[in-house]
């Protein structure tokens, strides 16, 4: 995924992809898995465009 423009960070869950340029870290990644009524997902916070 490097090759492809890509970085990685780690977090309690695995490695997290995104792109090298369009976003800015605001502060430690975090993937949560989180379970509502309506949907179960994974929210990342700590990446903003």
């Amino acid at each position: 995924m490097t090759l492809k423009g890509f970085l990685v960070d780690q977090s309690e869950l695995g490695n997290v992809y995104y792109p090298a340029e369009g976003i800015k870290i605001s502060g430690p990644i975090v993937v949560k898995y989180v379970e509502y009524p309506w949907i179960t997902c994974f929210e990342v916070e700590g990446i903003t465009f």
